[in-house]
């Protein structure tokens, strides 16, 4: 498995995606680091991964036509008890004040 650490190869990554996503992909990178700064942000496979300990806590994907933030399965912050689909992934075509404040609610509680 290739991977190259830290934000400048992440940033990077993201900031080579078609416009708006670059600027998406970049701001969410910012919310991550803002929320969780222990995570590292690492490039695997051509996707931004943020870890801890080893652990993907969730990650960034882009391509031409669209942008999803996610977590890893075992590490769930959106898990519903009692529910029997939970959501792990997320398409992002804006962001706003709420949909950063939902991401970054998601983060704390992921690494909480």
């Amino acid at each position: 498995m290739f991977s190259k650490k830290g934000d400048d190869a992440v940033l990077a990554k993201l900031g080579s995606a078609p416009s708006p996503y670059n600027q998406i992909g970049q701001r969410l990178h910012e919310i991550i680091k803002e929320s969780a700064p222990e995570l590292e942000p690492v490039l695997r496979w051509g996707i931004p991964f943020y870890t801890r300990n080893g652990e993907d806590v969730c990650y960034i994907k882009s391509d031409k036509n669209f942008l999803v933030f996610g977590f890893g399965e075992e590490i769930n912050p959106a898990y519903r008890e009692g529910e029997t689909m939970h959501p792990v992934v997320w398409s992002i075509t804006e962001l706003n004040s709420e949909t950063e404040q939902e991401i970054s609610r998601l983060i704390k509680k992921a690494v909480g």
